[in-house]
């Protein structure tokens, strides 16, 4: 009997990583068409829990970054914000309808003109085993979009899984 009951576990656990899958891999041509949209390049690890790009700003202009806060601070999207002196913002990003929040950080380099987004999965998780993978880059995305940003040219630095 005990072999019986193995069997069945095993088969549970496949057909669970099976839904997985099948699920990333539907959400796949959504993902694809946020990244075009946003002009972001869609890379292997957009199911990564954690998203970091730097990226530069589309028409730098005097007191760009200022412009930026008080955008990013008008959005509907963003639930908390607090402010490392004039350099850092750190965030709460909402990417879909439900109460599903992103954590975030965006620094900004006034210098060159470009801002490093630092986005992390998993702040007020709320779906089941693995369902909610890609909303940092989906976040991502979004940001990008609503703020003018655009990835900097050689200067992706990946995501990480943890």
């Amino acid at each position: 009997m005990s072999v019986l009951a193995e069997y069945r576990r095993e088969a549970a656990g496949v057909l669970a990583v099976n839904v997985v899958w099948a699920v990333a891999v539907a959400t796949r041509p959504s993902l694809r068409r946020r990244a075009r949209t946003a002009g972001i390049p869609l890379t292997p690890d957009v199911l990564a829990r954690r998203q970091i790009r730097q990226l530069r700003v589309l028409r730098p202009s005097m007191g760009w970054s200022d412009r930026m806060r008080t955008e990013l601070k008008a959005s509907g999207r963003v639930s908390v914000t607090a402010e490392k002196g004039r350099e850092e913002i750190w965030f709460h990003w909402r990417p879909g309808r439900r109460r599903h929040t992103v954590w975030g950080s965006i620094t900004f380099d006034e210098a060159s003109g470009t801002v490093r987004l630092d986005l992390r999965d998993g702040a007020a998780y709320t779906g089941g085993a693995e369902l909610r993978r890609g909303s940092a880059f989906v976040a991502l995305c979004q940001l990008a979009r609503e703020l003018g940003l655009v990835e900097a040219e050689g200067r992706w630095t990946g995501g990480d899984q943890a």
